[in-house]
């Protein structure tokens, strides 16, 4: 049995005096350690990054058999030695989920949306052409045009006879993302989470499965350029897209994208990032965005600001 002791009053209240003086000699540590010049942890690191592609080329070789992804980790192999590329094929869905769950994993030719740079880190590494309408020739008369051409969208996602086929998790772009979001519950179209670029998609419309999907002309090109499909611009979706790498928002990732950055940040880094887009495109859309480009490998030419 413990005895209670009662000590006297002069020597009590000099012990209740001291204990917020105890209280702060304990905190001192803490607020240290919390203040802002405290010293920040080292950061991660990286040894090997896990690059999610699900652009896939089963007839092309070598690098170009997982397209911008196999092109991207052939130069940082050369550029950033020590560090083990790998390239796992997921579905944009996936892969997006991976990076918000805080993976140590980074994608390629990811468009960059102010939402995504809440759950990721970017750098810019492509300014590409927006995503046309994807139709077989046969069905170009049966789709709601302007007098310039271009598709109108929303009427077409409103026309029931009409099939499309979108990837389920994959961001087209604001202007397009927005006129498939406000698209009614009821719509005639079908999400899909293919494991590659899309090819599998346009092959359900060269089979007649669809009669319609988004993408850009280098889906095509990827998918073998069949005969019987085109593209078709879209009203009110004309901009160019911001395109790049993006790596989790965590330590490991802000490690990794900015060691990306140092590898692209020089003017060959830029040639090469330039190149590669060139490749895909047709003579006449180089042509008409050419200022644009210019510019843009201008300033991807030098390092991008990465705030943590």
């Amino acid at each position: 049995m413990l005895l209670t002791v009662k000590l006297p009053v002069p020597i009590r209240s000099c012990l209740v005096a001291l204990l917020p003086l105890t209280a702060l000699i304990l905190a001192a540590p803490q607020a240290r350690a919390q203040s802002p010049g405290a010293t920040p942890a080292p950061a991660p690191v990286v040894t090997r990054i896990t690059w999610l592609a699900s652009d896939h080329a089963p007839q092309m070789t070598g690098a170009d058999a997982s397209g911008v992804t196999g092109r991207v980790t052939a130069y940082l192999e050369k550029q950033w030695p020590g560090v083990r590329h790998e390239v796992v094929f997921a579905n944009a869905k996936r892969s997006w989920q991976m990076i918000e769950n805080g993976e140590e994993v980074c994608r390629a030719n990811m468009v960059r949306t102010p939402d995504r740079e809440k759950a990721a880190y970017f750098i810019n590494t492509q300014l590409t052409p927006p995503p046309g309408l994807i139709v077989r020739r046969d069905t170009l008369k049966r789709l709601p045009r302007n007098a310039a051409g271009e598709v109108q969208l929303p009427r077409l996602l409103a026309d029931p006879s009409l099939r499309g086929a979108l990837i389920d998790g994959r961001s087209y772009g604001p202007a397009l993302d927005e006129m498939l979001a406000a698209r009614s519950v009821d719509s005639a179209v079908t999400l899909y989470s293919p494991k590659d670029f899309g090819a599998r998609v346009l092959q359900m419309l060269n089979l007649g499965r669809a009669d319609y999907s988004v993408e850009m002309d280098m889906a095509l090109i990827m998918a073998g350029n069949p005969e019987n499909l085109v593209s078709v611009p879209i009203q009110g979706a004309s901009d160019l897209v911001m395109a790049g790498i993006a790596c989790p928002r965590t330590p490991w990732g802000l490690a990794a994208i900015r060691g990306i950055d140092k590898a692209y940040g020089r003017p060959e880094g830029a040639a090469n990032l330039r190149q590669g887009l060139m490749r895909w495109l047709t003579p006449e859309t180089k042509a008409h965005y050419a200022a644009r480009f210019d510019a843009f490998y201008r300033e991807r030419a030098k390092p991008s600001r990465i705030d943590p």
